[in-house]
């Protein structure tokens, strides 16, 4: 079993890179454990304690939509590390 869940929210082409402040309040909402920013892209840390996977996932797309809006897929990817 993994020590934790970790998901990474990229740009797609050419959209805005992800600020520092904005990743803040995704992960906060998502209950991240850690958020790091780094080229433009965020590195969400959840702990293995945090539950399901996939639950962990919708948590943080429902955060990402909420902070980012409804058609934030469309301008940005989420994926495991």
């Amino acid at each position: 079993m993994a020590d934790r869940t970790e998901l990474v929210l990229r740009p797609k082409g050419d959209a805005k890179p992800l600020e520092a402040e904005t990743a803040e309040r995704i992960g906060r909402v998502a209950h991240a454990e850690t958020v790091e920013v780094g080229d433009g892209a965020a590195v969400f840390a959840f702990p293995a304690s945090g539950g399901d996977p996939a639950v962990v996932r919708g948590n943080l797309e429902m955060a990402a939509r909420f902070e980012l809006g409804a058609h934030w897929h469309t301008r940005y990817e989420l994926t495991s590390r």
